[in-house]
């Protein structure tokens, strides 16, 4: 491959860019994946794709090759160097070193292996991602296949009916029902908030043989102030039918 598919420091030049490689001198072809790697090896990992991209435009311009091209002989230049890591003496003086730049390279890798848009990287590596891809898909689905079985087992054929024109006084009850106290003083049902009381009547009843809406139930269980409520629905008196009242018993 081209030396040049890395831009090179302008021989002698003050003003050359950070990702530019070489020395003030310049750039000696034959070295070109070292000062690459260099690069890499001192660099945070936040710069890893505005530093791929420096290069990759330069050699786009430069008719030097296409992006998958580039992408290639990147790959090949951090794998090959990654692999020469992997087999120094892990008691040599520079084992501490050679270890931190092998970390480096591989998040290097990582990155490169998230742009990889043409499946350019070995095909055993490629395979192997699109089979754990597949095993998490299959767990997923499973999980989810699991979930709705248990969801389906709280569903019912034929919802309870409420007779045609007293949905109000059906929620009336409901709504008398959230105040009932036990003979501790503690409230018989508990909830921090209004709206299961609207899904569990738009979910299990129907009115006069049509469904309720989620929002229709909700708009009676809003803010009151006395008896009156601020807002949404409110239910008349000739609606209010029954009482719930408890029997006769001694708070404790």
């Amino acid at each position: 491959m081209c030396a040049s598919y890395f831009k090179p420091h302008k021989p002698f030049s003050f003003s050359a860019h950070p990702y530019d490689l070489g020395t003030f001198i310049g750039l000696w072809h034959s070295h070109d994946d070292n000062h690459f790697l260099l690069k890499i090896y001192k660099m945070d990992g936040k710069e890893f794709s505005n530093y791929y991209s420096y290069h990759l435009n330069y050699a786009l311009e430069n008719n030097l090759a296409s992006e998958e091209g580039f992408f290639r002989h990147v790959w090949q230049t951090i794998q090959a160097r990654i692999k020469h890591f992997e087999v120094q003496d892990p008691f040599s003086r520079s084992h501490a070193m050679h270890r931190q730049n092998l970390e480096r390279l591989q998040q290097f890798q990582k990155y490169l292996t998230s742009i990889d848009e043409w499946n350019a990287r070995p095909s055993h590596i490629v395979i192997a991602e699109k089979d754990e891809l597949i095993h998490n898909q299959k767990q997923e689905i499973e999980k989810l296949r699991m979930k709705l079985s248990e969801l389906t087992e709280y569903e019912v054929a034929v919802k309870i009916l409420i007779d045609d024109g007293h949905l109000s006084t059906f929620i009336d009850i409901i709504q008398q029902m959230r105040e009932l106290e036990l003979p501790s003083g503690r409230k018989l049902l508990k909830s921090d908030h209004k709206i299961p009381f609207a899904k569990m009547i738009a979910k299990y009843f129907s009115h006069g043989g049509k469904n309720i809406p989620i929002e229709t139930a909700r708009n009676y269980f809003v803010d009151k102030r006395g008896d009156v409520a601020i807002k949404g629905t409110s239910i008349q008196p000739e609606h209010r039918l029954f009482s719930v009242i408890p029997t006769n018993f001694t708070k404790k």
